[in-house]
Order: C-alpha cells, then sequence, then structure tokens
C-alpha cells in the first residue's frame, strides 16, 4: 500500500466522528474543578501515561487494522487525541489513541502545550481547549497558531 494513500487514510479517521466533548475520551479525575491538583502540576502527567509495554501493543493493533506494513511501524507514534496536558484518558480508553506520523509530533505536541498553559492561565476552559484539539489541532487558536 502506498504511503500516501495510508497517509490519507490516517487523516480521514479522525474526521469520521467528531462529538464536541465525548466524555469516555477524558481522565475522570481532571475536571475545571481540579485543573489546579491534576494538569496544572508540573510533571502530573508522567504519572498518567500508559506504560511502554501497552502502548506498543496498542501502535501495533492499529498498524495491523491499517493494514500498514510491519516495517513502518516506526514511521508512527501512538498519540491522544485528546493529550494528557488536557486531561485526556490515557490508556483506558482506545477511542483516545491514533496513529500520528512522526513529522506531525512536534507541531501538534507544541499547540497541545500551548492550549494547556492557557487552560492553566484561566484563558481558555478546560471543555473548550478540549473540543479545539479533537475538532481540528492544526488551528487550535487561542494564540497557538
Amino acid at each position: 500500500m502506498p504511503l500516501l494513500f495510508m497517509f490519507f487514510i490516517l487523516l480521514a479517521r479522525p474526521l469520521m466522528a467528531q462529538p464536541k466533548v465525548v466524555r469516555s475520551l477524558h481522565n475522570p479525575a481532571v475536571t475545571q474543578d481540579t485543573i489546579g491538583t491534576t494538569i496544572c502540576v508540573p510533571g502530573w502527567t508522567k504519572g498518567a501515561r500508559p506504560s511502554s509495554s501497552y502502548a506498543r501493543r496498542v501502535k501495533i493493533a492499529l498498524v495491523r487494522e491499517f493494514e500498514i506494513p510491519k516495517e513502518m511501524l516506526g514511521d508512527f507514534e501512538l498519540d491522544h487525541r485528546v493529550p494528557l496536558c488536557l486531561g485526556g484518558a490515557p490508556s483506558y480508553e482506545p477511542a483516545n489513541l491514533e496513529l500520528q506520523p512522526w513529522d506531525e509530533a512536534d507541531e501538534k505536541d507544541r499547540k497541545e502545550a500551548c492550549l494547556a498553559r492557557a487552560v492553566c492561565d484561566g484563558r481558555l476552559s478546560l471543555d473548550e481547549a478540549r473540543r479545539r484539539i479533537w475538532s481540528d489541532w492544526r488551528s487550535v487558536g487561542a494564540g497557538c497558531d
């Protein structure tokens, strides 16, 4: 399967269904009321991150699901659609996990961090930041573009 075709498959997956806010994609411990003791605490996401063995199993399953050749496994990272820094479900919700080409990872990570700062600074609500990252991480606004 050509790489370009697989890239379009991966791009289309998030567009198939985009709910406004799906609670099952979120860590129930993280709410607007708890951000001061969860995501806004430096280093908090390290404890919320799934194990590398779990992440590898999910990544392999997704590679198989999309019929991506095994030798291309290293071309993708396993990404949280709603990131941990915005209270995304760490591992118990596979719908929050998807393959992301490595060449997009740094840009999305910067936007995630920017949105998290906006939430922790009180410039943006948690639900609004989650909605923006879910809808289209490439154009999240809030001074993060």
